[in-house]
């Protein structure tokens, strides 16, 4: 196990009139990706078709604003192909995991595949799909429009007009994405986890990760923002971090969502006896409810809890929180290091120390 920070991100977004993912066209319609979910009715289940923004999609923004904050925080360790932009298989000739580490963040954090060489690393940040939540029913609309192509005469011809349909849909949207910061720059399938790359390089990568769910969260994510750029906006969010492992939340699909998290996260802090930190948004009712049953029941006693007057402090607060563990590793770092420099020279050295 490797001491860091481990991050669970769940909440809800509301979108209004958002094309974000589609999954291709049929005829002059372009279609929104939809999949369906399992609904309750009547006492049994049935599946109930929604749609949906893929992880995929979700996973691909946080990387693309990750490698922007990483510059920006004066990092240089990025692939050609992560410079663009691009999460791809990876052509590099390298014969181990720890060679992608050490050049690159890019594949540092969000993993990467060598097919060849069948070299891998699983990405430290995951998410879920975007799913409706339980208590709004929703749907998708289709509008039609078209392209007008005028000549120089400005006549348009019939060939010049193409008239398309595209689907939008508007809903209360639930989430859920984790980071493993601890394991930044270290390698992930060796026993002793070794780390690989220095404490500053550490820090810019981490730092980025989190910086990148700023505007992840305000809403730059997802295809079609050219000519429908959503009505987005954070309703409720809650994270959970701790400097050791800690379980996913529950998807902010469920309505329960807040209790049940507190719930595993209580019990997972009572077995281990480890502490667990949870900043919250928009769910103060919920979260003090469910905060006070885990009192009264005797659990979750290292569970902290802090609510924020907006959604973005709490990425602020995670940034400090995750700057001052560094400086404290940092530290203890040094610290060892002066001691086993102490303990290997001579005696007489340390003798004549002893004595002044």
């Amino acid at each position: 196990m490797v001491m860091g920070m481990y991050v669970r991100i769940a909440g809800r977004v509301e979108v209004n009139a958002a094309s974000l993912n589609a999954q291709g066209t049929s005829g002059n319609l372009i279609e929104l990706a939809k999949l369906r979910v399992v609904v309750p009715e009547s006492g049994t289940y049935r599946l109930f078709e929604v749609p949906t923004v893929t992880g995929n999609t979700i996973k691909h923004w946080h990387f693309v604003h990750f490698v922007n904050a990483y510059t920006m925080l004066g990092g240089q360790k990025l692939c050609d192909y992560c410079k663009r932009g691009i999460g791809y298989r990876s052509p590099e000739d390298k014969a181990n995991e720890e060679s992608f580490v050490k050049d690159c963040a890019g594949e540092d954090v969000h993993g990467f595949l060598q097919p060849d060489n069948q070299v891998r690393r699983e990405s430290l940040f995951k998410a879920s799909f975007m799913l409706p939540i339980e208590e709004v029913e929703s749907g998708f609309d289709t509008m039609t429009h078209n392209r007008v192509v005028i000549d120089t005469e400005g006549k348009v011809t019939r060939e010049g007009m193409m008239i398309f349909k595209r689907q939008y849909s508007s809903s209360i949207y639930g989430f859920l994405m984790s980071l493993d910061l601890g394991y930044i720059g270290r390698l992930l399938y060796s026993q002793e986890h070794w780390q690989v790359i220095d404490d500053d390089e550490e820090l810019k990568r981490g730092k980025a990760a989190l910086v990148a769910l700023l505007p992840l969260l305000a809403g730059e994510v997802g295809a079609s923002r050219a000519r429908a750029l959503p009505a987005w906006r954070v309703k409720e969010l809650l994270v959970a971090w701790s400097e050791n492992p800690i379980p996913q939340l529950t998807h902010g699909r469920y309505s329960d969502y807040v209790a049940t998290s507190l719930d595993v996260l209580a019990a997972h802090s009572d077995l281990l006896g480890i502490n667990v930190n949870v900043l919250a948004y928009g769910v103060d009712k919920k979260l003090t409810d469910s905060f006070e049953k885990l009192k009264e029941s005797g659990s979750g006693k290292l569970v902290m809890i802090e609510i924020k007057d907006s959604w973005q402090s709490i990425i602020n607060s995670l940034v400090q929180k995750y700057e001052h563990l560094k400086s404290k590793g940092k530290t203890a770092s040094a610290t060892v290091s002066a001691e086993k420099q102490g303990e290997s020279a001579p005696a007489s050295a340390r003798f004549r120390k002893r004595k002044e």
